[in-house]
C-alpha cells in the first residue's frame, strides 16, 4: 500500500465524515430495511449474514491501512494471500486472527469445482481443534440472482464433522460475477491433531441448484489446544457460576460456564469476559462470527479472541458485568385474543403489534444496545414454535424485536424467552491461568 493510496483513503474518510445524515429518515430506512430482509430470509441461530454499507467499508479499509503501516511484516503477509479481502475484514475485529497471519498459520489451498455456470475456488483455510475458517471465491458466468447457501458439510476423511454452529455470508448482491466469502465451522468435538484430508461440500441456489465438492489436503499440523481445567465456583450478586474450563486454540478461546440451577436469575449475556496478561493487554469476546453456544448438558460455551501465539508471564481470566433477569420475569402473550399477559416488571418492554403470525416489541435501552433480545417462543404445552423469521433493530434509545410465525397452529398463551435484556449484575471474578 503506497503513501498516495493511504492519503486517498484518508481523504475519502474525511469527506464521508462531513456528509449530513437525516436522522429521522435514516431511522425509517433502518426499520424498512429490516422488514425487507425478514421477508426475504429466515434468520437462523447458527447462521449470520453481514452487510456492509460503502461508507463503513471505506472506514474499515482506512483502519486496515493504519494497521499495516504500523506492521509492515503483517502487511506483506496479508497482501500475498488469495481471498484476502474477507480475511482482512475479520482481522479488524480479532487480534487472535491477526496473530495467526503473523505466525503463518493460515494455509493456502487450491481446490476448484465448477458446474459450467458457477465455479467455486477454495482459497485457504485456518484449522485447529476447535474449528475451521474457510476462504473461498464464487465466480459466475452470468451473475447470480439472489443466491442462497442450502448446504455446508465438512468431512475429515470420510467422516462428517459435527458442528456446534456454522457462520457464513451469502454470496454477494444480485448480478455480481465474482465475490469472496468466508465459512466459519465450529466443531462439536476436538479435531484430531493428525487430520489432513478434508472435503467441503457446498450447495448454492439461485434460479437453479449448484452442487460443489472440494477435496483438499492441509500440510501444517493441527495445533493442539491448551487446556486449563478449573472447576472454579464463583458468585456474582448472589448468582452462583462454575467456570469449568478454558481452552486456548489459535482461532479462539473457549470458556465453559455452568449456571447453578438454584439461581434466582437467568444469566443472558456475559458483557466483559476477557483474558488479560500482566501488562493489561486484553483479549475479549469475538465480535464477528459465532460468539457462544450451549452443549447438551446445559453448559454455556463462550468464544474469546485468542492469545495462543503469545507467551505471557501472567495470564488471567476476568469478568465483571453480566446481563441477567429474574426467572419469574417473562413475556407472555395470547396471540389469538391480542392480550399481553405478562411483561418484565421494570416497564422497559412494550408489545407494539400482536397477531397469530407476528409479535413485535419495543424495548427502552437508553443507548445503543447491540443485541437482538428475543430468543425463542414456546406455546402453552411447552413446544417450541417454529419461526419464519425474526429481526431486531435500533432507533434512538429503543431497540425493537419481532418474531414471525408461519401460522397460528400452536396452543396459546405463548411465552417468549429473552436472549438479552438491559438488566445488569456486577462483581469481580479474576482467575489466574497456570
Amino acid at each position: 500500500m503506497t503513501e498516495r493510496e493511504v492519503e486517498r483513503l484518508r481523504s475519502m474518510k474525511e469527506q464521508l465524515d462531513i456528509i449530513p445524515i437525516p436522522e429521522e429518515a435514516l431511522s425509517d430506512a433502518i426499520r424498512a430495511g429490516v422488514r425487507q430482509a425478514e421477508n426475504q430470509y429466515a434468520r437462523k441461530k447458527t447462521t449470520q449474514r453481514f452487510i456492509w454499507p460503502s461508507a463503513a467499508v471505506a472506514v474499515l479499509l482506512l483502519a486496515f491501512v493504519m494497521t499495516i503501516r504500523i506492521s509492515p511484516a503483517f502487511a506483506h503477509a496479508v497482501s500475498s494471500l488469495p481471498g484476502m479481502s474477507m480475511i482482512v475484514e475479520m482481522i479488524q475485529y480479532d487480534k487472535g486472527l491477526r496473530a495467526i497471519i503473523d505466525n503463518e498459520y493460515y494455509e493456502e489451498i487450491h481446490s476448484t469445482d465448477s458446474d459450467g455456470t458457477v465455479t467455486v475456488t477454495l482459497n485457504g483455510v485456518i484449522v485447529d481443534q476447535s474449528g475451521m475458517v474457510i476462504s473461498y471465491t464464487v465466480d459466475s458466468t452470468t451473475g447470480m440472482k439472489d443466491p442462497q447457501i442450502d448446504k455446508i458439510e465438512l468431512y475429515s476423511g470420510n467422516e462428517l464433522l459435527e458442528h456446534q454452529g456454522i457462520s457464513f455470508n451469502y454470496p454477494s448482491e444480485d448480478g455480481k460475477m465474482s465475490n469472496e466469502q468466508l465459512i466459519q465451522y465450529n466443531f462439536t468435538e476436538p479435531l484430531p491433531t493428525d487430520s489432513q484430508e478434508f472435503e467441503l461440500k457446498l450447495s448454492i441456489r439461485d434460479t437453479e441448484d449448484h452442487q460443489f465438492s472440494l477435496p483438499f489436503t492441509t500440510r501444517k499440523p493441527v495445533a493442539e489446544g491448551k487446556i486449563y481445567d478449573l472447576n472454579r465456583s464463583v458468585t456474582i450478586d448472589g448468582q452462583k457460576l462454575t467456570i469449568e474450563s478454558i481452552t486456548v486454540h489459535p482461532l479462539k478461546v473457549t470458556v465453559r460456564i455452568k449456571e447453578d440451577p438454584d439461581n434466582t436469575m437467568d444469566v443472558l449475556q456475559y458483557e466483559d469476559l476477557r483474558i488479560e496478561n500482566g501488562d493489561g493487554e486484553v483479549w475479549s469476546r469475538i465480535a464477528n462470527g459465532m460468539t457462544a453456544t450451549r452443549d447438551e448438558e446445559g453448559t454455556d460455551i463462550y468464544f474469546l479472541q485468542s492469545n495462543y501465539f503469545e507467551q505471557p508471564d501472567l495470564m488471567v481470566f476476568r469478568m465483571n458485568r453480566i446481563q441477567a433477569i429474574g426467572k419469574t420475569e417473562r413475556l407472555v402473550v395470547d396471540t389469538l385474543t391480542g392480550e399481553v399477559l405478562e411483561t418484565p416488571s421494570d416497564g422497559k418492554l412494550e408489545v407494539t403489534e400482536l397477531s397469530p403470525t407476528l409479535v413485535e416489541t419495543k424495548l427502552k435501552t437508553g443507548h445503543e444496545f447491540g443485541y437482538g433480545y428475543l430468543q425463542e417462543a414456546v406455546d402453552a404445552e411447552g413446544k417450541s414454535i417454529e419461526l419464519t423469521s425474526s429481526g431486531s433493530w435500533q432507533i434512538d434509545d429503543f431497540s425493537y424485536g419481532d418474531m414471525k410465525f408461519e401460522n397460528g397452529d400452536y396452543v396459546n398463551p405463548i411465552t417468549i424467552k429473552f436472549f438479552a435484556y438491559p438488566n445488569y449484575i456486577e462483581g469481580d471474578v479474576t482467575i489466574r491461568l497456570e
